[in-house]
């Protein structure tokens, strides 16, 4: 366990309310305890459920868990990739394998282990941080000062700051902004999702080879795609399979269908995944994925949204947990820097101002990814591909390897502070 003096500790200590206990709400909990803020975490679920699938971390993602006691350097849980292969959908022929990136590797870690590692994290810190489970938030009163969590039952919990990381759904949402930021729009796509055991694909070298090796692998094809590879030390093979909306799935963890609609979905796809497939079990998890639009404010009173709750982000681009985590830096960060509570609300105008530009373009970016991955097959396919070869051939990534990568390279914590300082100083020049 790290002590909390491994931290630059807080000038001020505030007493925050989380919202959730999701990566976001679970990540900024940890960042505000480990430099000396109190929080509260509210959740709704009597027990928090080992659910989701594998999610891919960029290397400063990595890292910040690492920073912040809640994964180790050499953690079994999690499997570092080489790169990423990409491969043609119907033969299975390999196009590229993406180059290095100097920050370093991805890394694949499953969604429920991160979330238990944070909450690992978070049970160390007992004594910043206190987790209520099977609290139902109704709303949050922004006309007290400080803000009020309002519970179903009726109980209010006042906060110096009130966190709300409750999610696509969110409930606080509606309190922050107009109705309209809250109406997400059909992608016209789903995906389903498994997990398959090492032992299941013993038998099969081709199949052991996908979880035994540090790659990942995707395979773009017409209107879909599919990304595969291994997870929790190689000891189970993740598989996410974008495709048409059929109308039959919703947007929740613990919506399935039929196997044979998978098969159906993926005819005439490469052998490699009709194997895989084929082991799948016979109800397979299928989501429905929404665009949301950008939340216009993420500051209201003493009250902010973080995470999905104000920048859902579709999986093309693999952002969802980067971002998140971004907004638990850039919080930590600005509320850690000011030097009394007066300030309180330059460091929420900090927090927005540094983070509100940078997400909309990348949820922006994300939808448009998709329109690489899902050429028809012909003429656009062979002209993809062959603009990829030459990339590789220079040692460079192209199209959604390199918009991915882009977005790597950022330090939220400097932006925010930045501009607090800057508030601060405008602020007190007009005084």
């Amino acid at each position: 366990m790290m002590a909390d003096s491994t931290y630059e500790q807080a000038l001020v200590n505030f007493r925050v309310v989380v919202v959730g206990t999701g990566i976001g709400g679970l990540s900024t909990a940890v960042a505000l305890a480990n430099r000396g803020h109190s929080v509260l975490v509210l959740e709704s679920t009597p027990k928090l459920l080992h659910v989701g699938a594998g999610v891919a971390l960029p290397p400063p993602t990595r890292k910040w868990f690492e920073s912040e006691g809640v994964l180790q350097i050499d953690d079994p849980v999690c499997v570092p990739w080489d790169g990423i292969e990409i491969r043609k959908w119907d033969s299975g022929d390999v196009v590229i394998q993406t180059a290095s990136n100097p920050l370093g590797k991805q890394t694949a870690i499953h969604h429920g282990d991160l979330q238990l590692a944070l909450l690992a994290r978070a049970q160390q810190l007992e004594h910043k941080i206190e987790i209520r489970l099977g609290v139902r938030v109704a709303g949050v009163d922004l006309s007290t000062s400080p803000n009020a969590v309002i519970l179903a039952n009726g109980e209010r919990i006042q906060g110096d700051l009130i966190i709300a990381a409750d999610g696509v759904k969110s409930t606080l949402k509606s309190k922050i902004c107009p109705p309209e930021a809250s109406k997400p729009t059909s992608t016209g796509e789903a995906a389903y999702r498994f997990t398959l055991p090492r032992e299941l694909l013993a038998s099969d070298e081709e199949l052991l080879s996908l979880v035994d090796r540090p790659w990942g692998i995707r395979w773009d094809g017409p209107d879909a795609h599919v990304v595969a590879y291994p997870l929790r030390g190689h000891k189970l093979l993740n598989l996410v399979l974008i495709h048409p909306d059929d109308g039959q799935a919703a947007e929740s963890w613990t919506t399935v269908s039929d196997k044979k609609n998978v098969i159906a979905d993926f005819q005439g796809w490469n052998s490699t995944l009709t194997k895989l497939i084929g082991l799948a079990p016979s109800a397979i998890p299928n989501f429905r994925m929404f665009l949301y639009p950008p939340a216009p404010v993420w500051v209201k009173g003493s009250t902010i949204l973080l995470g999905d709750a104000c920048h859902a982000m579709l999986p093309y681009l693999g952002q969802g947990v980067a971002q998140a985590v971004e907004d638990a830096t850039a919080i930590s960060a600005v509320l850690s820097a000011v030097k009394n509570k007066e300030q309180l609300p330059f460091a929420l105008w900090a927090y927005q101002v540094s983070r509100k530009e940078r997400v909309d373009q990348i949820q922006a970016a994300t939808y448009k990814a998709r329109e690489k991955l899902h050429l028809k097959d012909g003429a656009a396919q062979a002209a993809r591909d062959l603009e990829r070869k030459a990339a590789a051939e220079k040692n460079q990534n192209t199209d959604v390897s390199k918009m991915q990568q882009a977005y790597w390279a950022w330090d939220a914590a400097k932006v925010a502070t930045t501009a607090l300082t800057e508030r601060i100083a405008a602020m007190g020049a007009s005084s």
